[in-house]
């Protein structure tokens, strides 16, 4: 369960002519693309010109055909035509949260870390996220509304503040892919088979002099 309050920001869209260099670096002509993604080719066009603002699930639907495009290439056997994976990159291991642990605990273990965000598990499975911009956007308008004290807000439970989770992408997924999605998310979990084994963020992109 998440709870909003406040203003709903909405997620930054990436540089959209980097969707058309992906596409090309891919060999997918525009309406293999929207045929892949479910949208018209005529929006991926006017995308790539420039001549319209998306939306951000159409967005999601275009990273998942590529997603789906580098998989089946993959099983195949076939070239993706990119050189490091988000596994060079990302770091390994996740220190996450569960949902019935206090704004309070995730605020240390993102200062122990440190870290900038957490995902937030149950058991083996990642069902939300949370942020250190979220947690202050929080006890800023919870004291400041004067609905809570601050020592009280410290024992709110992460399941009630928490967002949707980061993306899990394949750990041999291209890093031009994560970039596209770093600009929209905190942070991508990395998987290996199925289970979750590394996180990456722009920090890793930055410890190498690349940018996302």
């Amino acid at each position: 369960m998440t709870t909003s309050y406040g203003i709903a920001m909405m997620p930054h869209l990436p540089d959209l002519d980097k969707i058309r260099q992906f596409r090309e670096r891919l060999e997918l002509s525009q309406r293999e693309l929207a045929n892949l993604a479910g949208v018209s080719q005529s929006l991926i066009a006017k995308i790539e010109r420039g001549g319209i603002d998306p939306s951000y699930g159409n967005i999601r639907k275009i990273f998942a055909a590529f997603e789906s495009v580098i998989n089946q290439r993959k099983t195949d056997g076939k070239r993706v035509g990119a050189h490091l994976t988000v596994a060079d990159l990302a770091t390994k291991g996740v220190v996450s949260i569960s949902p019935d642990e206090t704004i309070g605990e995730a605020v240390d273990r993102m200062v122990n870390g440190p870290f900038t965000q957490l995902p937030v598990t149950s058991g083996d499975r990642v069902v939300g996220s949370i942020t250190d911009d979220r947690i202050r956007d929080y006890v800023i308008d919870e004291t400041k509304s004067g609905h809570k004290a601050y020592e009280s807000v410290m024992q709110t439970r992460v399941e009630d503040v928490m967002t949707d989770p980061f993306p899990i992408l394949s750990e041999e997924t291209p890093v031009e892919l994560a970039s596209l999605h770093l600009q929209m998310e905190e942070a991508i979990l990395v998987s290996r088979k199925g289970a979750v084994v590394g996180i990456l963020t722009s920090a890793d992109f930055l410890k190498l002099g690349l940018k996302h």
